[in-house]
């Protein structure tokens, strides 16, 4: 655990290295460094990245049974089958429909297309739909962004004499569908293997053409772009391809439904980016999928009525709208469920369980507490004994590896490494529980789940201009695997500021460099204001952005991150340190005679020696001083513990700072550093007067805050703690405790006078502290 809410980190390239390869690459050093973060040696796959051409995509042969499948799909053709295609209800799943319909309508074939109903089907093939379509003699089904775990139900459509060829990009199980042909880039041998769905779905369409694909591609590149930005795959390789000649090509797009979608949200007129894409585009066609009909985006697509196409994308922006309405509501009832179920102490990888969940709107939540919360999300919705649901991830964790673990449990499962969906029954989610919290304990630290903020550089007065950002958006489209590039700009002079936007959720600062005054933007962060006062010193982690604004560009800040000194530590890291107080005195651990490490020379000795030593630290103000000392300079090379040494939470070259550290503690590391301030603990013990005011507040609770009753009764967040251990004792009550959340069952009081000196847990927290109580109490 540390301080920050989030680490800014960056590779270091060297000088001479960049100077290099900056003549190899022909671009300027900052372009240059950049182009080495992403992995890029030598002039070649500079050009390519520069330039992307068509020509440069691979061969889709190389992909495993695409000979199999191009044979089977001209068959049918030939015979006047009844192909169908079976899709999925996201954005991946309704262009990769549409990608194939268009290509078949292209050599004047009809197909029929079957997207499963989200709540009752679920995610991939059905038997419902397999019965459909073999009541319409349909003989070859081609999925698309689905099917790779589809072994029933491959089983049971060639019982009907259906063959299914299965295209697909999820990960592979252990056992494969017995398909007609599988196709998936994450089955061996081919190139790259990063595809979305819709990206399969395309090499399909070119392995079919061959040398008439060229001439087809553009009418559907447009459509690739926007399932291949949606589905969050790496914006390298073919999907860079896609995407950037993709978006210049929705500049005059001749699908109807693309000009309507962008006509929609206000858009026209603007140069289409990957996060217009993301943010505001998608989510239209998703809302489709997630609480309405899937079929009309997919017509919207395809049909070449303007009207129509333009009168579809109205009804999905006000889907949308209904969509964020209800989405904002099981927000709400999460985040109550982790307040009372969940312990964030403990607890890795979040399990949340609601009733009457849109399932199509929990995976979006999903994402949202991923982020506030910084660790693997799976929230379920349970309904008639069934639960359903979806799973995201931070970086770093396999969400897909994860609940591998527990396939046992499943009715359905499948996904990737960032997101999954699963099925089971009601009455498995406690085992589930379970196994994730054992699996966490075992594989999942804290540091993991610390929120890592990439830095490409840092930006001095006079280095920012228009030029500057023009070599930047040469790198374009962003996204995965291509970020925008962020810096840090640091000891910037806070102007002004104010919060902004219709519910004054953002935040607009005004920063002076000591040269320049830029308008520096940060959305959603408004809560930050409450830190911020005129004239204090800052860091930014922020991208850099040219504002147009009646006829006159400027260049503006967006805003990422802030780092301060004085800024206040989460609510977890201040509730693990007073626990770690109040399981120090309770220890009954002497108080030691050290020497003091206060001043900021002090902690630059510590930090900055080639030596790592461990730091005890014996006092919040101690803590505190050391917060500010790392806001400061936004300093990440140590790591949190609390009255043990975890080994698991220990990194190569980082120091190990251990608050309140018991005795074997101490014993077990003789190379340290100790920082004190002479706090005296023992105004932390309650007396007994404290514990009688204690009890008779609590004593018509059934839970409380701590914090809050802390503050209420003027009483210290450790004293409150011991004094419930001490009523605990004391048997007047039982409680436990989640996340600073106390829940009480009051007891029946009994009938002798408790003598208060003669409790052992009592008596073993005053010995160590009752001479040092006595001096002060004469002084």
């Amino acid at each position: 655990m540390i301080f920050q809410s989030s680490i800014w980190h960056s590779i270091d390239i060297d000088d001479d290295q960049i100077k290099q390869y900056s003549q190899i690459f022909n671009t300027e050093p900052l372009i240059t460094k950049l182009l080495l973060d992403r992995g890029m040696t030598t002039a070649e796959q500079v050009n390519t990245f520069f330039s992307p051409k068509l020509e440069d995509l691979h061969d889709p042969f190389l992909l495993k049974d695409m000979d199999i499948a191009v044979n089977r799909i001209k068959q049918a053709i030939n015979g006047k089958e009844k192909i169908w295609i079976y899709g999925d209800y996201d954005v991946d799943g309704i262009t990769s429909i549409t990608v194939m319909c268009r290509y078949f309508k292209y050599i004047g074939i009809e197909v029929s297309y079957y997207i499963p109903d989200r709540h009752d089907e679920g995610y991939g093939i059905s038997r419902k739909g397999i019965e459909l379509i073999h009541e319409t003699e349909g003989t070859l089904i081609i999925t698309v962004d689905s099917g790779i775990t589809a072994v029933d139900e491959v089983a049971y459509a060639k019982t009907l004499g259906i063959d299914v060829i299965v295209t697909d990009h999820h990960e592979c199980q252990e056992v494969l569908p017995d398909a007609f042909a599988i196709i998936n880039p994450k089955i061996e041998g081919y190139p790259f293997d990063m595809l979305c769905g819709c990206g399969v779905a395309l090499k399909l369409v070119q392995a079919l053409m061959t040398d008439s694909f060229m001439a087809f591609i553009p009418s559907v590149m447009d459509v690739v772009a926007l399932g291949t930005i949606a589905d969050i795959v790496p914006l390298r390789d073919e999907n860079r391809i896609f995407t950037k000649l993709g978006l210049e090509q929705m500049k005059s797009s001749q699908i109807p439904g693309i000009r309507a979608l962008i006509k929609e949200a206000n858009l026209e007129g603007k140069e289409i980016n990957a996060g217009h894409i993301g943010f505001i585009i998608a989510p239209r066609i998703n809302a489709s999928g997630r609480i309405g009909d899937p079929k009309i985006a997919v017509e919207m697509l395809l049909t070449e009525d303007h009207q129509r196409a333009e009168a579809i994308a109205r009804d999905l922006s006000e889907l949308n709208a209904e969509r964020q309405s209800r989405e904002r509501l099981i927000l709400e009832e999460a985040i109550d469920f982790i307040k009372t179920h969940i312990d964030l102490e403990r607890e890795k990888i979040l399990l949340v369980v609601g009733e009457s969940w849109h399932t199509g709107i929990i995976g979006i939540v999903a994402s949202k507490l991923c982020d506030r919360f910084s660790r693997p999300v799976v929230i379920l919705n349970v309904e008639d004994g069934v639960a359903k649901g979806s799973a995201r991830s931070v970086d770093g964790i396999s969400i897909f590896d994860v609940l591998s673990q527990f396939k046992n449990l499943y009715e359905k499962f499948g996904g990737h490494e960032q997101a999954a969906g699963l099925t089971l029954k009601a009455e498995h989610v406690a085992l589930l529980k379970q196994g994730l919290l054992e699996y966490s304990e075992a594989h999942i630290s804290f540091e993991m789940l610390t929120r890592k903020r990439k830095a490409d550089g840092i930006l001095k007065p006079q280095m920012v201009n228009h030029k500057l950002i023009e070599e930047i958006d040469a790198l374009k489209p962003f996204g995965l695997a291509n970020p925008k590039p962020q810096f840090t700009f640091e000891n910037l002079t806070l102007e002004d500021f104010k919060c902004i936007g219709k519910e004054q959720a953002h935040l607009k600062m005004i920063v002076n460099d000591g040269v320049r005054v830029y308008d520096a933007l940060s959305f959603n962060n408004a809560h930050l204001s409450r830190y911020l006062r005129k004239q204090d010193k800052i860091h930014l982690l922020l991208n850099l952005e040219i504002n147009h604004f009646m006829g006159v560009e400027t260049i503006q800040f967006m805003v990422k991150d802030v780092v301060k000194p004085h800024m206040p530590m989460n609510d977890l890291l201040e509730l693990k340190m007073v626990k770690a107080v109040s399981n120090f005195i309770e220890a009954g651990t002497p108080k030691r005679d050290i020497c003091k490490f206060t001043s900021e020379s002090d902690f630059d000795i510590i930090f900055l020696a080639p030596q790592k030593k461990t730091l005890f630290v014996y006092s919040i103000e101690g803590m505190i001083r050391l917060k500010d000392y790392f806001f400061g300079r936004n300093f990440y090379a140590y790591a949190l513990h609390f009255n043990e040494l975890d080994f698991k939470e220990c990194v190569q070259g980082h120091i190990d700072i251990v608050f309140m550290p018991y005795e074997s503690t101490a014993s077990q590391i003789a190379d340290a550093v100790i920082l004190d301030e002479n706090w005296n603990l023992s105004i932390h013990i309650p007396s007994r007067n404290d514990l009688m005011h204690f009890y008779k507040n609590i004593g018509s609770m059934a839970q409380f805050e701590l914090k809050k009753m802390a503050h209420q009764l003027n009483l210290s967040m450790p004293k409150c703690l011991i004094c419930l251990d001490l009523l605990e004792d004391m048997r007047l009550i039982q409680y436990s405790e989640k996340s600073g959340t106390i829940m009480l069952s009051i007891l029946s009081k009994p009938k002798e006078r408790i003598d208060l000196e003669a409790l052992p847990l009592y008596k073993k927290i005053w010995e160590p502290h009752r001479e040092a109580h006595e001096q002060e109490a004469v002084r």
